[in-house]
């Protein structure tokens, strides 16, 4: 699936060089008489450029996901090395292949059928109108640029500030799967036959919701196997429930995750029970997205602390169910032998103990034999009547050597609570407290957990961390960052021999800032989350959105080497690049819709990517068109100004040795002839 998403956004992303290579060979058509064949090179040759360090900026931006390593690289390696192949290929293509062909589709009489003029009409009245309202406000912008810089900056600051904490922040953003997983335990003290009843209660309301295809129940786990994790007591079960997609079901997965709360609460014996769809962690690993691990040497105090995380959690926000891995609610009957009673009637505590455990959970007698096959041991125990009681346990006849004795007069019978099982981690016991959200923001529903935690207090010796979804994905973003940090390095560097400038690269990525506040917005009202694709977006968006500050800035540096004046240069540039970067960037758009609109199974995970490209290439596309010559004329002052500083450094150590040379001072001041200077 990221494979093919790649390949969806290499789509729109593909034309971008071919865009401008076939616009500039068409504009120098139309505006010259020559022969086509005569202009294709020069053409060619004026972008290849510009187009050459557009496609190496995309893709140094987003190579370093290829090798920066954990759950970022393995999820979304796929995707940049599609696309950086995708885009190697389209400028070979554009720089060969367009060329070649542009002299049998560029007409410069072509009239065109009615569609087409329609269309010309339409798109020409919307480019010109564009450009024409950027190139009139480019005079007032470059004389009051310190104001327009001033604004686009208390812009920015606004949005990371306000509205970026609104949108919320998830390792992974919600997705209807059709899947949903079901935990529940019931009581502690339950039998495997009240255990099977409330599954069946629990099945039948499964039975009621909307499009079901299928429900696969289990209870408990494999007897007499050891198992690391995922042992589970006869009062332990859980429930896959798969439902048809959802473009063929009216209500959502988390619709029915409701239905199914409200039906479970009124089932008698039902300690806890947790709904979640499959797939909403990052890994399987984690069991919740809320996990709070408490760790520590002592069981009871650890059910003690997990209790109260348990009934603060029940009151952060966003939470739809918290339950614990294990209480203190297990009822046992301890049984104590009296070595010295055990020694008067000549048996020992061991055997004790051996013929109390056949009595109880049945000792192998015979063996059944089948031919050709191994035997079924045979297991002889008490019948339930004799043993569903502790009273009943106490009278159980124990053989000794003087005869059967009961149980109780060979030690002290009591009764107590235990942990149902028991759970470690770094050799010490462990509790973990799992929270399961809806679709809210996982960044909104930690803030609240952090709040209600803060203040409690812990023995020493005890720890409490937290293992789910929040622990990943500080991982995921602190990768993603220096994905986007180092990329940003790259990029820098890259550019700099391209334009033969230390200032140029900055002004060309001024761009940046600019596309962020686009990607905040449109993740904001579309109602989408930040998570790991749209921080993947991000990167991208930083690769594409250069393109266009690119175009500008060649043509600005072509133009003044030809004679023009910065001025000149620069409402040039706006004039003939702004249909170029507008066809590039709807062109780019549009071929992401598809992802944006999540228009099939499981592009839930990825439309944000799409949703932030769209938004930040789109707001930034037109602020472009301002902006950038605004920071390439402050740039450039301030390139002047370092160079004449520069210049008076370089000429003031000379002056000094004349002032402090007597020879020269003598000179200077009686020169021959007697004439003073």
């Amino acid at each position: 699936m990221v494979t093919l998403t790649g390949v969806i956004l290499a789509v729109g992303m593909l034309l971008d060089d071919a865009i401008v290579v076939i616009e500039n060979i068409e504009r120098h058509y139309h505006e010259s008489n020559r022969d086509l064949t005569e202009i294709v090179a020069g053409g060619v040759e004026e972008v290849m450029l510009a187009i050459f360090s557009g496609t190496y900026a995309t893709i140094v931006v987003i190579i370093p996901i290829v090798f920066i390593g954990g759950y970022v690289q393995t999820v979304l390696r796929p995707m940049a090395l599609s696309l950086t192949i995708a885009l190697v290929a389209s400028y070979i293509v554009s720089v060969t292949i367009i060329p070649i062909l542009a002299p049998y589709i560029l007409k410069k009489n072509a009239t065109g059928n009615r569609f087409e003029r329609f269309i010309k009409k339409g798109s020409d009245r919307f480019v010109n109108s564009i450009r024409d309202l950027f190139g009139g406000m480019l005079g007032t912008a470059l004389t009051h640029r310190f104001w327009f810089v001033a604004v686009a900056f208390v812009v920015l600051v606004l949005t990371m500030k306000f509205a970026k904490p609104l949108v919320g922040q998830s390792v992974q953003p919600p997705m209807d799967t059709g899947i949903i997983k079901i935990n529940f335990e019931a009581d502690a003290n339950s039998s495997l036959i009240q255990t099977d009843a409330i599954l069946s209660r629990m099945e039948a309301a499964i039975k009621k919701q909307e499009g079901l295809v299928s429900v696969s129940s289990v209870i408990g786990s494999e007897p007499a196997v050891v198992s690391f994790g995922s042992g589970k007591n006869p009062q332990v079960g859980n429930i896959t429930v798969n439902l048809l997609d959802r473009f063929h079901r009216k209500q959502s997965i988390w619709q029915i995750e409701d239905n199914l709360r409200k039906e479970f609460s009124a089932i008698a014996g039902l300690k806890s029970v947790d709904i979640f769809e499959f797939g909403a962690t990052a890994m399987s690993s984690i069991k919740a997205p809320v996990d709070v691990m408490v760790t520590g040497p002592d069981p009871k105090v650890l059910a003690q602390i997990g209790h109260e995380v348990q009934g603060r959690l029940e009151k952060a926000g966003g939470l739809q169910s918290v339950s614990m891995t294990w209480d203190l609610d297990k009822k046992e009957v301890i049984f104590k032998a009296d070595k010295e009673r055990c020694a008067a009637f000549g048996i020992s505590p061991r055997d004790v103990a051996a013929q109390a455990q056949a009595a109880l959970s049945g000792g192998i007698a015979p063996v059944f034999r089948v031919a050709n096959e191994d035997g079924f041991p045979i297991r002889i125990r008490l019948a339930e009547q004799y043993r569903d009681r502790p009273d009943k346990l106490a009278a159980i006849k124990v053989n000794t050597p003087l005869g059967p004795i009961p149980l109780a007069s060979l030690g002290v019978m009591s009764q107590g609570y235990v942990p149902a099982f028991l759970t470690r981690q770094d050799l010490q016991s462990s509790i973990d407290i799992y929270g399961y959200k809806g679709s809210a923001a996982l960044s909104h529903v930690m803030d609240n957990v952090v709040k209600e935690l803060k203040g409690i207090k812990l023995p020493p010796g005890y720890k409490l961390t937290q293992e789910g979804d929040a622990k990943q994905g500080k991982t995921n973003f602190a990768q993603l960052t220096m994905a986007l940090g180092i990329g940003m390095v790259l990029l820098y560097f890259s550019l700099i021999p391209a334009f033969k400038s230390f200032i140029h690269p900055l002004t060309i990525m001024s761009a940046i800032p600019l596309a962020l506040i686009g990607a905040v917005w449109s993740l904001l009202l579309s109602g989408r989350q930040q998570s790991t694709a749209a921080f993947m977006g991000i990167i991208l968006l930083a690769g594409i959105v250069v393109k266009n500050s690119i175009l500008l800035i060649d043509f600005i540096e072509v133009a003044k080497e030809k004679g023009a004046s910065t001025l000149e240069a620069l409402q040039d540039s706006v004039r003939v690049r702004t249909r170029p970067i507008i066809m590039t960037a709807f062109g780019t758009s549009v071929g992401m819709l598809p992802i944006a609109l999540e228009r099939a199974i499981g592009l839930e995970r990825l439309s944000p990517l799409a949703v932030v490209a769209i938004g930040g290439l789109m707001l930034s596309t037109f602020l472009t068109l301002l902006y950038v010559p605004i920071f390439y004329t402050i740039f450039e002052d301030l390139t002047q100004g370092l160079q004449r500083q520069w210049y008076r450094l370089k000429k003031q150590p000379n002056a000094k040795s004349a002032t402090v040379d007597p020879a020269n001072v003598q000179t200077e001041i009686q020169p021959e002839g007697g004439n003073n200077r």
